[in-house]
């Protein structure tokens, strides 16, 4: 900082004039040394009037916006210790084509270090082809990229990708899935018998939904993958 003023400092003046240079405060025409004195400037700005304590443009909102934006960064995912501490019922709700809940927890088959639950809904019936919704939570592996990672019950033929059968596929994002920083794919058989959605998230944790037998509407299935996501966010 640079003074420069029109004319000389009168010592002789009615009113004292004081201005920090450098460590200084410089007081008429006297030096003084700062570290001398306990003086506290930062509740004055340079027109005299008293500094607010706050950032006069920041709004009400911004600080709970950033806020928000650290707990996204800092929110982490595990796997969930089976159907029932992940809500897979209360997630999938009325899509369930039965009331049986057939479970599986364990390791992935031929997969070091990777697991998974595997959720599937249906009428009991263990017939093949009969309609299910399977909701699986996978750690590990990508089964987008495995498809034989996910084991839909009664549907172990049909669901062989290895079969010649026309798919539909798309990756995409929405502004929910950004939210959990995750990624979608779509995968489904165009006579609508199949349809897989897969969310990729951070650590390495994956969410699939599989309707088997009936034509779910994608968006039901992204409600679905969205729900059981956030029900596995730390």
């Amino acid at each position: 900082m640079r003074l420069i003023p029109s004319s000389p400092l009168s010592c002789l003046g009615t009113a004292a004039v004081a201005v920090v240079v450098g460590g200084f405060v410089l007081v008429g025409c006297d030096v003084v040394d700062t570290d001398e004195f306990d003086m506290d400037f930062s509740f004055f700005s340079a027109d005299g009037e008293e500094s607010p304590d706050e950032d006069p443009s920041a709004g009400p909102g911004d600080e709970e916006g950033e806020e928000e934006e650290t707990e996204q960064e800092t929110a982490s995912y595990g796997l969930p210790e089976s159907c029932a501490a992940a809500g897979a019922a209360e997630v999938v709700g009325d899509l369930a084509p039965g009331p049986v809940l057939a479970e599986d927890v364990g390791p992935v088959e031929g997969i070091d270090g990777a697991e998974q639950v595997v959720c599937s809904f249906s009428d009991g019936s263990g017939t093949a082809g009969a309609p299910s919704l399977t909701l699986v939570f996978t750690s590990g592996a990508d089964p987008s990229a495995s498809p034989d990672v996910v084991q839909v019950p009664g549907a172990e033929e049909e669901m062989n990708w290895e079969v010649d059968i026309d798919v539909d596929v798309d990756t995409y994002h929405t502004d929910e899935s950004d939210s959990l920083g995750g990624d979608l794919e779509y995968v489904g058989t165009v006579d609508g018998s199949s349809r897989n959605l897969y969310l990729s998230l951070p650590d390495d944790l994956y969410v699939t939904v599989v309707s088997y037998g009936e034509e779910v509407p994608r968006e039901d299935l992204e409600r679905i993958v969205m729900q059981a996501a956030e029900r596995v966010r730390g």
